[in-house]
């Protein structure tokens, strides 16, 4: 299986890009707020308790099935930080090698004046998502939204581009083995 794990900061355009690539290209879509929200039933906020630890046992399990069942190509979203998360990014890259997930670490970073322009969409209003400008740049001051840091790693400034621009960069990325062919960073 095909794994593209698209990660940023809140607003970065993660789940608009999976969305295309599920909509335009027929990826599964599995993204973040499916195992947050799933999890969000039962505990009483976000980060109670072992909710991290749980919401990241349903994430593997989900994905672990993905590819049991054979789904070819998958896209995974998660606001997910190399520098502060980087013990459970250990943990999913090596669950990735022993499930035989081929992953494909797609980092969207965006400069922040368009970070705190989107998180104010009305699509986020209704969700569970960042969706205060105030909470966002704090979070942007106190957390620096690395690339996970894998061979097969992209990082795309999506500052100018669509959300087909972006998942036609994707498909050519996976398409030709990752950074084996095309460049590292576009922008």
């Amino acid at each position: 299986m095909k794994l593209v794990w698209i990660h940023g900061g809140p607003a970065a355009g993660k789940l608009t890009v999976a969305t295309c690539l599920n909509e335009q290209f027929g990826y599964k879509l599995f993204h973040n707020h499916l195992a947050v929200d799933l999890s969000l039933s039962i505990y009483d906020e976000f980060g109670d308790k072992d909710f991290l630890s749980f919401t990241n046992r349903i994430r593997r399990l989900v994905l672990s099935k993905a590819r049991e069942i054979g789904v070819s190509h998958l896209v995974l979203t998660s606001m997910t930080c190399n520098d502060s998360d980087s013990e459970e990014v250990e943990k999913y890259l090596s669950f990735f090698i022993r499930e035989g997930i081929d992953v494909y670490p797609i980092h969207l970073n965006p400069r922040l004046s368009v970070l705190l322009e989107r998180c104010v969409s009305e699509s986020r209003q209704s969700t569970n998502k960042l969706s205060n400008a105030e909470s966002v740049s704090d979070l942007a001051k106190r957390t620096k939204f690395l690339k996970i840091e894998h061979e097969n790693t992209l990082s795309i400034d999506n500052s100018n581009l669509t959300p087909l621009e972006v998942s036609k960069i994707i498909m050519s990325h996976v398409d030709n083995g990752g950074n084996k062919i095309i460049k590292k960073n576009i922008v």
